[in-house]
């Protein structure tokens, strides 16, 4: 929605029913006297937006002295918004502030119902990409550089979880993962390096780099740098692009713990 800032009007009624709601959601029962000295909106203003908002079963008035609050339909949005969804909103300054310094696009993506599934990119903006239309979209949980870093960071009880979910769903990655003494040598071979790669692996043409993210001590996902294989190795990728890559990782770990 960031492009279409500026370009209309706000619609009046619609944010002042946004302000009732989040007047409500402070001053938990309220008479429609205090939200229209809390808002700074006059009476009959306020009266015909909760008359509204009632109507639609987003308040509820209480008949002993007309004073509404806010209805169970509003904790049902708020937990329609999930982690990953908010967590992509949070980064994605970030992500595009790093695909300015290096050039090339940036992915994050968490581990989903035991696949690897990007939730935020760079590729719209980056001049370096061939993509636009990456989020929502799997990378193979071993073959790939996110997956790879992802892996890595995580205790031994959640690898084996991960893994166990992963043979169950009886995919691609399955079948990447079948040998766990591959998976084991590969895994600490990124930690071992300290940085994730893959070349060709998700796409023939495409190369990254990645590192994980941390939340507290849970891996909320990883991040990686994705560039044309025929440009560079990843060994020249990170040479000149790992400390950006880290830096914006510490940068999103400092904003979300």
């Amino acid at each position: 929605m960031d492009g279409l800032d500026g370009l209309y009007k706000d619609v009046r009624a619609l944010a002042r029913g946004i302000d009732i709601l989040e007047a409500l959601a402070d001053l938990g029962w309220a008479k429609p006297g205090a939200l229209s000295a809390y808002i700074g909106l006059d009476r009959s203003s306020v009266y015909r937006l909760v008359s509204t908002l009632s109507n639609k079963g987003y308040v509820v008035r209480r008949p002993e002295d007309g004073a509404v609050a806010l209805t169970s339909i509003v904790a049902r949005l708020a937990d329609g918004v999930r982690d990953d969804e908010l967590l992509s909103q949070r980064i994605g300054p970030f992500m595009e502030k790093l695909t300015e310094e290096v050039l090339w696009p940036s992915d994050f993506a968490g581990l989903v119902g035991g696949q690897i599934t990007i939730q935020a990119s760079t590729h719209n903006i980056s001049p370096m990409s061939m993509h636009r239309r990456l989020v929502g979209k799997n990378r193979p949980l071993l073959n790939s550089a996110l997956g790879r870093a992802l892996l890595s960071a995580l205790p031994p009880g959640a690898l084996e979880a991960a893994l166990s979910t992963a043979l169950r769903l009886d995919g691609k990655d399955a079948g990447d993962i079948a040998d766990r003494a591959i998976v084991d040598q590969i895994l600490q071979e990124v930690r071992d390096v300290g940085y994730a790669s893959a070349i060709g692996l998700a796409e023939d043409k495409i190369s990254a780099i990645a590192l994980p993210v941390l939340v507290g001590t849970r891996v909320a996902g990883a991040l990686n740098i994705a560039f044309f294989r025929s440009a560079m190795s990843p060994e020249a990728a990170a040479q000149r692009y790992l400390s950006p890559l880290r830096q914006c990782v510490k940068s999103i770990e400092a904003a979300l713990n």
